[in-house]
């Protein structure tokens, strides 16, 4: 998925999205289309996927008013004696969820938010693989809001405070104590709970089965964050659903529509030029306290937004006069490239990408530097970009100079906008979810691993706020997925990288595709499942194996990374064998009697590596006893016997010894051969010499024995 086609997502509902058609909802297209055929040949409701025994998901079923972006619903029912209704989201495997977000959602008891029953892998028959569900108690009813319908609903200033406002401060107050942002707040996520007319007060949906902010039009999301494409906005802040919040009741009171028919890139100009608040208003006047709440929540300033605990004061009935958004700088002198005139650097950061000849002509004859000193008069993005300039020089490579310049020059005249390149715009925390998506689609991640070498994460990072991103832990981590793109070895790599960056993300090993492996065990029950198939692969631990195994749980692996870089089959088989054998025994799982039977044979060539003929009987012996077991910790430890080893390398150098003495004395047999008629002769004599002294020494013996017995008579 190109940036531009991720863009396009953001202009549109999360229905409108669902419907769409582009490559990267293959997963989606093939879940419908062999739903459909099982309909046709077996009839409706034949199929269900059955989730932990608890819940049965109808495949034939869907609920698509409750579709999020590109994952479908479906009805579902739970499998007790209630049948209670239920609304099962399915998860597209690009789509990282947000599994760990889920504990801390079901900790926070609220009847504003939907209701979170189950969350897992579950095996989607028409699909034939595993997808991640979330199950929630259906209660929703219909959306506020629906693809199709005008954006403005023209409530009223008390329907809103008592419907949307109270029970939307409650819940944010809530997501505040938990630390938890929601990232999907808008009003065809809001639902009626079933109400006739007005609901009394509305539910929220799901915000879990989508990366951060994914399905999020950028309307509901602030300047900086709507800049970056969807897929790459990162957790966010409660600042963000503050906001979010702010844009929604503007929503749902205005009578019209401003920005209806304008671009997806119009409009984020507009919110630029004029501020959110008066973009998204219009032409509608509000009047009274909504009008400082609004202006609170919609200030463009993360650090002038009105925080939670000014809006609860604020409902306590202490009148609050926000600050009104500072001006964008305006230069006095537009600065010209090709047919543009640029008077704010936000702008001009905007567009560096689409001008890059341009800006390198604008450069070189300081036309540019000259603009930003004595028209735009900002000392800061002077420093910024003649920075820019240098760090482009040192860090980019000849091939890539452009790029990278115009990325960091685009750093430079808005430090607060995404990192840009190549197409691409991503906040920090969301290049993980991107990369992720891109290797699950199988699409080139070039140009995020050139983001990590040619070190612009570190400079966008350097310009960052503090107080909004983490720049401490971000760094560490930057820094540290960049030393492992260098490499390309087991446990290192873009592989490694995209754990660290997103630990969320499931196995990607092309070995576990139809799986959805979130944790060493699942790994392992995958290989037995595949062994069992009859589909075992030739080698069970590749790169991605090993770097998820590494984030998850490096004790597991670490031991055995050594053996798997030096590519000799004995040593990579063996640390297969042992590596499998530490998951088993370290999550007390079930036997493996699968694998066991796949890597008896495969163990040959280990058993090989043992000299003495009798131990390598032995070792087959064993095998043979073991695999029928499944214990795959038995099994390699036959394998990390050290004493065995040790004696079999002993025994094999003093026979190597032997052999060498045997062969030494073979050697000089052979030279004397050479000279047949001189063989033997030499060696005779010395025979001869040594039975005549012999001889001669019994000879003397007898005759001193008999002299000295003759004596002894007399």
């Amino acid at each position: 998925m190109s940036a531009e086609d991720t863009k396009d997502k953001a202009d549109k509902s999360p229905d409108e999205v669902a419907q769409d058609g582009d490559a990267s909802k293959e997963d989606a297209s093939e879940i419908q289309s062999d739903t459909k055929k099982d309909q046709g040949e077996e009839g409706a409701g034949a199929h269900a996927a059955n989730f932990q025994d608890k819940v049965d998901i109808l495949c034939d079923k869907p609920l698509a008013i409750y579709n999020i972006a590109e994952n479908k619903a479906y009805r579902a029912y739970s499998k007790d004696a209630n049948k209670t209704p239920l609304i099962a989201i399915v998860c597209q495997r690009e789509l990282v969820p947000r599994r760990v977000g889920a504990s801390i959602y079901n900790a926070i008891i609220n009847p504003t938010l939907a209701k979170l029953v189950l969350h897992g892998a579950v095996f989607w028959p028409p699909a034939k693989k595993e997808f991640y569900v979330f199950i929630y108690f259906d209660n929703l009813g219909k959306p506020l809001l629906t693809p199709g319908e005008r954006m403005g609903l023209g409530w009223k200033q008390d329907e809103v405070m008592s419907a949307i406002v109270s029970p939307m401060v409650d819940i944010l107050q809530d997501f505040r104590d938990k630390d938890f942002v929601h990232g999907a707040i808008r009003p065809t996520n809001m639902y009626d709970g079933g109400a006739q007319g007005k609901p009394a007060k509305i539910i929220l949906g799901d915000c879990l089965s989508t990366p951060p902010s994914y399905a999020q039009p950028s309307l509901y999301e602030p300047i900086s964050r709507s800049m970056a494409d969807p897929i790459a906005r990162g957790k966010g802040t409660l600042a963000d659903d503050l906001y979010a919040l702010g844009a929604s009741i503007a929503v749902i009171m205005r009578q019209n529509d401003p920005m209806a028919g304008l671009s997806e890139e119009d409009v984020l100009k507009q919110k630029i030029l004029h501020g959110s608040y008066a973009a998204i208003t219009g032409k509608d006047r509000f009047k009274g306290e909504i009008l400082e709440l609004l202006r609170g929540l919609l200030h463009d300033e993360p650090g002038q937004r009105w925080t939670i605990d000014e809006v609860l004061s604020w409902l306590d009935g202490r009148r609050l006069s926000p600050k009104q958004s500072s001006a964008l700088k305006k230069a006095p002198r537009p600065f010209v490239m090709g047919e543009d005139r640029y008077l704010y650097a936000k702008m001009l950061a905007m567009d560096v990408e689409k001008q890059t000849k341009e800006i390198k002509k604008s450069i070189e004859d300081e036309s540019l530097l000259n603009w930003i000193e004595r028209s735009l008069e900002d000392e800061e993005v002077s420093e910024r970009f003649e920075k820019a300039v240098i760090d482009s020089r040192q860090q980019s490579t000849s091939s890539g100079h452009d790029s990278c310049l115009v990325s960091n020059i685009s750093i430079a005249f808005d430090p607060d906008a995404p990192l840009r390149f190549k197409g691409l715009c991503m906040i920090g925390d969301g290049i993980g979810f991107a990369i992720a998506q891109r290797l699950a689609l199988k699409q080139p991640i070039g140009a995020y691993a050139e983001v990590f070498l040619n070190s612009l994460v570190l400079n966008w990072l350097s310009v960052q706020n503090s107080a909004v991103v983490d720049v401490t832990a971000l760094f560490a981590k930057f820094e540290r997925c960049r030393r492992y793109m260098k490499n390309s070895k087991f446990g290192e790599g873009v592989e490694r990288a995209v754990y660290v960056l997103c630990p969320e993300s499931h196995c990607l090993s092309e070995t576990v595709k139809d799986y959805f492996v979130t944790e060493p065990d699942n790994l392992l029950s995958a290989y037995e499942d595949l062994c069992k198939q009859g589909k075992a692969p030739p080698t069970f631990l590749d790169l991605h194996a090993v770097a998820f195994l590494y984030e998850k749980d490096q004790k597991i692996i670490e031991p055995y990374l050594y053996d798997l870089n030096t590519h000799e089959s004995h040593k990579v088989i063996g640390a297969n064998l042992k590596c499998l054998a530490a998951i088993q025994k370290r999550y007390d799982m079930d036997n493996m009697t699968a694998i066991s039977k796949v890597m008896a044979p495969r163990l040959q060539v280990v058993i090989k590596r043992y000299h003495d003929r009798r131990v390598q009987e032995k070792l087959k012996e064993n095998i043979v006893e073991f695999q029928t077991s499944g214990n795959l910790v038995k099994i390699a430890a036959i394998f990390e016997n050290v004493e065995v080893s040790k004696k079999d390398f002993t025994s094999f150098r003093r026979a190597m010894q032997e052999y060498k003495n045997i062969e030494k004395e073979r050697q000089i047999l052979e030279m004397k051969l050479q000279d047949k008629d001189k063989f033997g002769i030499e060696t005779g004599k010395e025979v001869s010499a040594i039975l005549s002294s012999v001889l001669a020494f019994i000879i003397i013996l007898g005759a001193a024995f008999l002299f000295f017995s003759d004596k002894s008579l007399f």
